[in-house]
């Protein structure tokens, strides 16, 4: 049975867009019920453990987003959701973790970040030494880096700009997940960086708590949905285990990848809370207390970070 937007059709076939793991291209993956709320079907690979959604084919093609769809004003909205001094402490343990990778003879570093959005990043990098560039979909994201940090960002997807592999690092902070072809993505990262050159990743985890919610997923036949339909989705179409991780990265040609599951909320509680359906007063008690627990450290591991280096010739 096939529920797509409301509507029920018990004799339409199901389209599987996802035949094999787009992590480590096994063809063994289990199949989980389908959504009650969505419909949205979603997948396991047996080998690596990588969870995701298995109807590829409704996930939109990357394409830059003008201003005349999201403005200024409302990019600038989504970046006051972030929590104080949680991206900043991440940024800074993140460039001394590179710093340390990269050889001492080289002076200022030349880092690239993919998506970067309002350039709030690689301002850090630049002010720790860092010599910055980097890219994003969205015009009012670069019209905030600029007015703010002064920094240029090049508009479009890396498929579509001409750069040289001349970087000491590349960086992608939550954005694999969100691209239609994370291999085609991972061959650009390694073609950004010079030989000896290092990546670093951030990218959503499958932990516990997305175990459990998958155990309640399959044993109510897909009704108890809610936490499974936010996580997986498409903003984030793929949960990464460490070993889904490293295959997908040593296929792109990649060494040294060394994966550590991290307990970082970079946004407040109350907005995704509030996509779980919970709000109003109730929503703003919860996630108050929420937002005290993360402060304490006291919380699932939900990201993965990654890092890993292009051979040296």
């Amino acid at each position: 049975m096939v529920m797509l937007r409301g509507f029920t059709n018990r004799k339409a076939p199901l389209q599987m867009a996802v035949q094999t793991c787009p992590a480590c291209h096994s063809g063994g993956l289990h199949d989980y019920p389908e959504s009650r709320r969505t419909g949205r079907l979603n997948f396991r690979c047996r080998s690596c453990g990588l969870v995701g959604w298995r109807q590829r084919d409704e996930i939109a093609p990357v394409e830059t987003v003008g201003l005349e769809t999201i403005s200024v004003e409302q990019r600038e909205a989504w970046f006051q959701l972030k929590r104080d001094g949680v991206t900043t402490a991440a940024w800074a343990e993140t460039l001394d973790r590179l710093r340390s990778l990269i050889p001492a003879s080289v002076g200022a570093p030349l880092i690239y970040d993919i998506g970067a959005g309002d350039g709030g990043f690689l301002d850090f990098a630049r002010s720790r030494g860092f010599d910055v560039g980097g890219n994003e979909l969205l015009e009012a994201a670069i019209e905030i880096a600029r007015s703010t940090f002064d920094i240029e960002l090049d508009l479009g997807d890396l498929s579509t700009l001409d750069l040289p592999a001349e970087h000491d690092a590349v960086t992608l902070w939550c954005v694999l997940a969100h691209v239609p072809d994370p291999d085609q993505l991972l061959d650009e990262c390694h073609a950004l960086l010079k030989p000896g050159g290092v990546l670093f990743l951030q990218t959503p985890y499958r932990c516990t708590l997305d175990a459990m919610a998958l155990g309640a997923f399959r044993a109510s036949d897909g009704r108890v949905s809610r936490w499974v339909d936010r996580r997986i989705a498409q903003h984030h179409w793929l949960l990464h285990t460490r070993r889904s991780m490293t295959a997908a990265l040593e296929r792109a040609g990649f060494v040294d990848v060394r994966v550590k599951p991290q307990a970082r909320y970079s946004l407040q509680a109350a907005p995704y809370l509030a996509s779980l359906g919970l709000r109003g007063r109730k929503g703003e008690v919860v996630s108050k207390g929420v937002d005290r627990l993360l402060d304490k450290g006291l919380a699932p591991r939900i990201v993965l970070d990654v890092y890993a280096r292009k051979a040296a010739e």
